[in-house]
């Protein structure tokens, strides 16, 4: 488990592109991105984003340009809100876990038939 400083580190680098993504950058190619999880490394140099793009291949190879090719506006914008001697260096990377997507839509779906079946019929 890493220490709670780089949780504290990592949480608010999460919070901090996931602003920065949906409300400063202006990229048509960025589609619905979503930003999953912060892993810092243990000397807190390096941070991993792993975010996620709903919709198709296409749009998530196009939303992977955007976000690379805005990386050091998003690690400036990171910089300026983090109060570090050395802000950590940002790799961003696609998580692919589209089964992960699934399966809570699968349980979403069975949920919303629960509650269809719970129902007394209305008169």
């Amino acid at each position: 488990m890493p220490p709670r400083h780089a949780q504290k580190i990592a949480s608010r680098i999460k919070f901090i592109v996931s602003h920065v993504v949906q409300q400063e950058l202006n990229d048509p190619r960025l589609g619905f991105v979503t930003i999953l999880d912060v892993e810092m490394s243990s000397d807190l140099r390096e941070a991993k984003i792993r975010f996620s793009v709903l919709g198709p291949q296409g749009d998530k190879a196009k939303s992977l340009r955007a976000i690379e090719s805005s990386a050091g506006f998003i690690q400036k914008r990171v910089g300026k809100n983090l109060n570090l001697r050395n802000v950590p260096l940002l790799q961003f990377v696609l998580d692919e876990h589209d089964d992960r997507m699934s399966r809570i839509e699968e349980i979403l779906a069975m949920d919303r038939e629960d509650e269809d079946e719970t129902e007394p019929p209305q008169e």
